[in-house]
């Protein structure tokens, strides 16, 4: 089996494979050569080539997506890292785990004219999980990088313990980045600096990278129930919305016993994948004929919930949002083991549990 010759290279490839993350969609690309050598050549990782990043972006958010797993989208430098941006945008707000990683040019070839070059570090930073900036090894090309940053050498460091430092950096931020991506459903960039040559490869891997157990995390928090079914059972009218939501993930039964109670009205948006036949599948057919009626502030007030309980996703009807952003009930809980928006500025509880 083939290497990389570049130490951080094989890291990255080492720790995906650790976390049992084998999905890998590649841009081809020269800078990311050898990203490339090191996926392809092990037969674990099933490899997948699109040469437009911005398509391959969204083809590894819908692979991560149906399988809720975390896939890898890798592309070469510069511009091409720009493409990625409206794929990581939907996984961040939609809670998708695509791994991205990107090749870059060093430190010292950034900002001088240098071709297909950009300052990549951190681009996703407001929506991203987490950023990982890999330091650039030393222990490969040392003659070019000690010429054209020779402050990375200080006097008092062997080349040997400068490399164990940059390693262990190294798999200290891979180890954070991957365990968000597995524990938090994020996105995460992984960018890592190579310097040429970059199609050298090594019959055995020539590091023991340090790779952290990624233990999944219950964020479920205490919740009183006492207190929920007091409030439960003291409100007349109630108004359940699930947006955008995996199929099976809600229990069946429960779905019934909500279905079959008169006090509950249940409006499911198309990408819920939820069916039932006394839910509401089109919930703009519901308030449009309303908003249409001589009578739509009496029709309104009767259709406002004084409990709103929403879970799933995001929640695409607008007249959903503007009903209740002006109609607001009581309460509002979602329920959710990761976050709760407040799109209708009127959250109260958030239930931290799955549906």
């Amino acid at each position: 089996m083939k290497y990389s010759s570049i130490p951080s290279a094989q890291s990255v490839v080492f720790h995906c494979k650790s976390r049992g993350i084998k999905n890998v969609v590649i841009s081809p690309g020269s800078r990311n050569a050898p990203l490339t050598i090191g996926f392809t050549n092990d037969p674990y990782f099933s490899c997948y080539s699109i040469v437009d990043e911005r398509s391959a972006a969204f083809f590894a958010l819908g692979m991560a997506q149906h399988l809720q797993k975390p896939v890898i989208a890798v592309c070469t430098s510069g511009s091409a890292l720009l493409n990625y941006y409206p794929a990581v945008a939907e996984a961040f707000y939609s809670d998708i785990p695509v791994v991205v990683i990107s090749a870059d040019r060093p430190g010292y070839k950034v900002d001088i004219g240098d071709g297909q070059t950009i300052r990549q570090e951190s681009l996703f930073e407001k929506h991203i999980g987490y950023s990982a900036n890999l330091k650039q090894d030393i222990s490969h090309a040392t003659d070019i990088v000690k010429k054209y940053d020779p402050s990375l050498f200080p006097k008092d460091y062997s080349l040997e313990n400068l490399q164990s430092q940059i390693q262990n950096y190294n798999d200290a931020e891979l180890n954070n980045a991957l365990k968000e991506a597995i524990n938090q459903n994020s996105p995460v960039h992984i960018n890592i600096p190579f310097e040429e040559p970059l199609y050298d490869a090594l019959e055995n891997l020539e590091i023991a990278p340090f790779c952290v157990p990624v233990i999944l995390e219950n964020s479920s928090e205490e919740i009183d129930w006492d207190y929920l079914a007091q409030i439960w059972n003291s409100c007349a009218k109630k108004m359940l919305i699930i947006g955008v939501n995996n199929p099976d993930s809600i229990n069946v039964d429960y779905l019934n016993v909500l279905a079959n109670d008169d006090s509950v009205i249940v409006f499911t948006e198309v990408t819920s994948n939820v069916h039932h036949k006394n839910f509401l599948p089109s919930i703009d057919s519901v308030i449009a004929p309303i908003e249409k009626s001589k009578n739509k502030e009496l029709l309104f007030k009767e259709l406002q919930p004084e409990l709103l309980i929403t879970m799933g996703g995001l929640i695409v009807s607008k007249k959903i949002k503007a009903f209740l952003r002006k109609y607001k009930p009581k309460h509002h809980w979602h329920i959710n083991n990761k976050k709760a928006y407040d799109t209708f500025f009127s959250l109260s509880k958030h239930i931290k549990t799955d549906e």
